[in-house]
């Protein structure tokens, strides 16, 4: 069976919610492409015939090839649900059913479809604040929880726009956290969520306003952010640019969720990555927006802004950790930026690599699922689709390239949507 539970989303897609410059709207982007969907159309009529369902949408509908949509509101149930895109035209698309609905399908209410989500739920919300959880049956529930509000009266609507972000057991309320936590100061047990002394207000930050220098210095204007997700039902990866005009140059790097974890019934195996940053007007000036540090997941053992929930012992706070892959120069590795000719001299090809996760204690705690590590330099333009990599047979990869060390430079991260990554 085919298997629908990767998807990638980008801001140009048809529909799709785009971040500006306004506190709230990272999480306004994820609750359409976490929980919701986007892109909404009636359909006029759906038919079938030889194995494909046909909707048509008179007016239009954008959906792309590949793309994954849910149908709904057919009494024939064998057209309901989510299904990938194999064929569009101006007014219809078309997709794979099985059985023999009856054709055309009729409707008790309407027909409609959209871009399906990940599939992941919100446990608690308030005004621009949620905590997102996976609602996979072997998840351990973990909850991202994000702040993406503004950040008190000391803060203005022209300074930098950030959600501030961590990883929490469980929760009593939007307001009330329990059980273990990361990024967590034992002696400042809310630092990350309230500004606890003057000129600071958390460290663990996903950025999508921000202009060099200090987060006082200015918000880098208006407009519309470059955006691209990709992910599953248990793990997501968020690319977002902090100005309008900025494509794959600008890009932060961040995600959340549950690695593919070594050790049996690991229940604290949910990982962050983030802006690790505590700021104040007297410190930690960044001279380009972008990646405060460590940049993401591109640089090989880095540990800053990564946070797993416990280390494998199960007990005490959160470990760091950095990515790892097959060392070609015996040094720090930057994905995207390798030593490796392309294309490969022996087979012609594009190697794509697994990707570790290392804790800073040195235990290797698993694998990125859907992740893969790129040894040649940036061989694609951003958000290229490849097939028939080496090893690979049946799959395709998106190459989402994301800021490394300045605005002229770039890494390149492959990331498999066919699925599943489990």
């Amino acid at each position: 069976m085919t298997d629908l539970s990767v998807k990638y989303f980008n801001n140009a897609m048809a529909g799709a919610p785009q971040v500006s410059n306004a506190w709230g709207d990272l999480v306004n982007m994820l609750d359409a492409v976490l929980i919701h969907g986007f892109n909404l159309k009636a359909i006029d009529r759906l038919s079938f015939a030889e194995g494909l369902a046909t909707a048509t949408i008179t007016t239009g509908h954008s959906y792309l090839k590949d793309q994954v949509v849910l149908i709904e509101g057919a009494n024939e149930s064998a057209y309901n649900g989510q299904f990938r895109v194999l064929a569009v035209t101006a007014t219809t698309f078309s997709y794979a059913v099985t059985g023999t609905p009856a054709s055309p399908a009729t409707t008790a209410t309407s027909l409609s479809a959209k871009v399906a989500p990940l599939g992941w739920e919100i446990a608690f919300a308030t005004t621009h604040k949620r905590a997102y959880r996976s609602r996979h049956v072997q998840s351990p529930g973990n909850l991202l929880l994000i702040d993406d509000s503004l950040k008190g009266a000391s803060y203005g609507t022209t300074w930098a726009k950030w959600a501030n972000v961590g990883i929490v057991e469980d929760m009593a309320d939007i307001g009330t956290i329990v059980g273990a936590q990361a990024p967590f100061d034992p002696s400042k047990p809310n630092q990350n969520w309230t500004q606890w002394e003057a000129n600071q207000w958390g460290w663990h930050k996903w950025y999508h306003a921000q202009q060099g220098g200090y987060e006082n210095y200015g918000d880098s204007g208006g407009g519309n952010r470059n955006w691209v997700l990709v992910g599953d039902d248990r793990l997501f990866f968020l690319f977002v640019t902090n100005a309008a005009g900025y494509n794959w140059y600008g890009r932060n790097f961040y995600c959340f969720g549950d690695l593919e974890s070594f050790k049996p019934g690991d229940r604290y195996h949910t990982v962050l990555c983030a802006d690790d940053r505590y700021w104040s007007i007297n410190n930690q000036y960044s001279s380009y927006p972008g990646q405060y540090n460590g940049y993401g997941l591109t640089h090989s053992l880095d540990v800053g802004g990564k946070v797993i929930l416990r280390n494998h012992t199960q007990v005490g706070n959160y470990v760091r950790w950095g990515v790892t892959s097959l060392n070609t120069n015996n040094g720090q590795q930057v994905c995207g930026r390798g030593n490796l000719p392309f294309p490969n001299g022996a087979d012609y090809s594009l190697w794509l690599m697994p990707t570790y996760v290392r804790q800073e204690d040195g235990h290797l705690r698993g694998m990125m699922p859907g992740m893969y590590w790129m040894h040649q330099d940036r061989p694609y333009t951003d958000q290229t689709i490849v097939e028939n990599v080496v090893g690979q047979s049946g799959r395709r990869f998106l190459l989402v390239r994301t800021q490394y060390s300045s605005e002229a430079e770039g890494a390149q991260v492959a990331f498999d949507i066919t699925g599943p990554w489990r």
